[in-house]
């Protein structure tokens, strides 16, 4: 995914799915791809010279995947089938000695998915000779091994590769960071915004993505003015009537946080004219009439998770869960 930001005609800035920097190969952008794509075939090239033992062809041709979440199983999945199915043809010799590891600190891979997705994958993950090495710590990564601590006896042990690739603990870029600091939101790693997903303390300016994440405000925090605003007639007492009023209002201003946010923010900006003539958010409470917008909201559509050999994972609303080809039919 490349990183980038918009300004438009009206001065809205608006910061899009910036992702983190990391040292070497990551799963990040296109040119990720292209890189890690080239390192595989040249993996095969020294591998193929005649001067290489037998030894060294296991290490050279042992990729390392670190993170057992959606991208680093996708990726450990697509690597599996790149040498088996394209580079054997012009490598047949070499197909023996290439392995996959996939190294996960915690007790399984995919542990955000359903247990019953979290076995299966490992299950296949097992029949297709893919390496799973869950409870494994990566502490150091050398030119040709990666150090990792066992958590289960703290023991440490060094691996052989010939190519790893990171797809966990990432970091914030600089060119998120910059920013975060220039408006006075401190060391946070993404910028704060309100539930419109406005940068806190900048006007007409935006973020969604990887790079945000919403401050909610509780409802006790403005409890206060909510009561104000109900008690039209200052009686110091809301009736049933007047609290029906602002309900409305307070349900639509406390969203679940989460990340359909572009398609959210188009619209917005494509109705800035309507909205200023009729207001349809809720009421402002700490100030006077409504908000433009109605504030972003959530809605939960599901999860998948190619496994390879056109098998995926998915888990959707209402605990039902679905493996093998007729999950790969739902990621089509």
């Amino acid at each position: 995914m490349i990183s980038y930001y918009v300004h438009s005609q009206k001065g809205l800035f608006v910061f899009i799915v910036l992702y983190a920097y990391l040292k070497g190969y990551s799963l990040q952008e296109v040119e990720d791809a292209l890189r890690i794509r080239r390192s595989i075939i040249d993996c095969f090239e020294r591998a193929s010279l005649l001067s290489v033992s037998e030894d060294e062809k296991k290490r050279i041709l042992h990729f390392v995947v670190v993170g057992g979440g959606p991208t680093g199983v996708e990726f450990a999945v697509e690597l599996h089938d790149f040498p088996h199915e394209d580079l054997v043809k012009l490598y047949p010799d070499l197909e023996e000695y290439t392995t996959i590891t996939l190294l996960e600190a915690g007790d399984h891979i995919l542990s955000m998915f359903d247990k019953r997705i979290t076995d299966f994958a490992e299950e296949k993950f097992k029949r297709d000779g893919i390496n799973v090495k869950t409870g494994s710590t990566v502490v150091k990564v050398s030119n040709k091994s990666i150090s990792l601590k066992e958590r289960s006896t703290g023991e440490m042990k060094d691996l052989p590769y010939g190519m790893v690739v990171w797809s966990t603990g990432i970091g914030t870029r600089p060119v998120v960071m910059a920013p975060i600091k220039q408006i006075g939101q401190g060391n946070k790693r993404v910028m704060e915004t309100d539930e419109w997903l406005r940068v806190e303390g900048v006007p007409n300016v935006y973020a969604l993505g990887d790079c945000d994440t919403i401050n909610q405000r509780k409802v006790m925090e403005d409890i206060s003015a909510i009561f104000s605003k109900a008690d039209k007639n200052k009686s110091g007492k809301l009736n049933v009537g007047d609290f029906a009023e602002v309900i409305n209002d307070i349900i639509e201003r406390y969203p679940q946080v989460a990340a359909q946010q572009g398609e959210y923010l188009a619209k917005c900006f494509n109705r800035t004219k309507e909205c200023e003539e009729n207001p349809e958010g809720p009421i402002r409470f700490r100030d006077f009439g409504r908000h433009h917008f109605k504030p972003f909201r959530y809605k939960h559509l599901g999860q998948f998770a190619p496994l390879g050999g056109e098998q995926s994972a998915a888990q959707l609303p209402g605990d039902w869960v679905s493996m093998g080809h007729s999950a790969q039919l739902l990621c089509l």
